[in-house]
């Protein structure tokens, strides 16, 4: 069962028992997502974060005892990951799962500050990207809905826009450390089993609270010139990311 809004995949379930709770497609356990869930284990008993709700995948990695708060705009998509007949990631996690609907930035501001060990950004693989979401008086809030240690990260995968050296340049104007992979080289079992390709990007406020990734290969350190723009509430220039034809 593919979720798919445009041209744009938001969220694949396979219909086979077996797989039926396993995450597919950008958030498949090999791929970047599952990497850093996997680094951050003994810190989830911190609530989860998740902007973009899509199919309700990243609930598949829900434990017991945990809360994943999903923040998502339109109460369609929530109709849709909740039809038990399309898609049971939510319904199917081990966490107990809350979905905020509204704006993610107005949502997520009224949450205390110190709540999430992990927030996700999951907004920005279409062509029509929410771009209060990653300014600097955006990323500054997400700061300080993160507990101690806590880890951001965003899905910047997209045909159109190439957004990590946005990203770099926030990072590096709010003093944070920021690691990218782009997880691209899928054998022909991987995509025979529901992977897709991915481009992650990961920020914290130190490099030691990346954990593990800080030893694999396959994640490596954003560098950003000085002279890229820094997006803010009142500056984006969404004509700069755009990835060239040629």
């Amino acid at each position: 069962m593919v979720l798919l809004h445009g041209s744009t995949i938001h969220g694949v379930q396979s219909l086979r028992p077996e797989r039926r709770n396993q995450p597919l497609s950008y958030y498949y356990h090999t791929g970047p997502l599952g990497q850093l869930l996997a680094a951050r284990a003994i810190h989830w008993d911190r609530e989860i974060a998740v902007v973009g709700l899509g199919s309700g995948t990243i609930a598949a990695y829900g434990r017991p005892g945990q809360r994943f708060t999903f923040y998502e705009i339109d109460p369609t998509v929530e109709r849709l990951a909740r039809n038990p007949k399309l898609f049971s990631y939510l319904s199917g996690s081990r966490a107990k799962i809350r979905v905020v609907l509204g704006d993610a930035r107005l949502s997520l501001g009224d949450a205390p500050d110190g709540t999430y060990g992990v927030i996700v950004l999951d907004a920005f693989t279409s062509d029509a990207i929410p771009l209060h979401l990653m300014t600097r008086e955006a990323l500054a809030m997400y700061c300080r809905k993160l507990a101690p240690g806590g880890v951001l990260a965003l899905h910047i995968s997209n045909r159109y826009m190439d957004l990590e050296p946005v990203l770099g340049r926030l990072a590096d104007d709010a003093g944070l450390a920021a690691m990218v992979e782009y997880d691209g080289h899928l054998t022909a079992a991987d995509r025979r089993d529901g992977k897709m390709a991915s481009t992650w990007v990961v920020m914290a406020r130190r490099k030691e609270d990346f954990r593990s990734l800080l030893a694999d290969d396959r994640w490596e350190s954003i560098s950003v010139s000085k002279e890229t723009p820094l997006w803010t509430d009142d500056f984006s220039n969404i004509l700069a990311v755009l990835i060239k034809p040629w």
